[in-house]
């Protein structure tokens, strides 16, 4: 089931997400209870993410798939990861 999960958040994910900014979502595992994720993106891109203004993107997505109204039949859990590039 969370490969169906996994497909149908990705495909959200494709829609929402400008196309320039680069990242790459994993599975993590299923519990009895969850979904988990992992969002891997650039250091430049984070305040996109999870910036403080506009409660931040993972925050604001994963509180629209955990709701009453979602799809899902078990909790989204997005770990975001932020890849450091030092030139």
């Amino acid at each position: 089931m969370i490969q169906d999960v996994f497909k149908t958040f990705e495909r959200i994910l494709k829609d929402i997400i400008p196309k320039e900014i680069l990242y790459v979502l994993k599975q993590k595992y299923e519990t009895d209870k969850t979904y988990e994720f992992i969002l891997v993106i650039e250091e430049k891109n984070e305040d996109f993410f999870k910036g403080k203004k506009n409660e931040g993107f993972i925050e604001a997505i994963t509180n629209l798939c955990n709701s009453e109204v979602s799809i899902f039949s078990k909790k989204i859990i997005i770990d975001l990861e932020v890849l450091e590039l030092h030139v």
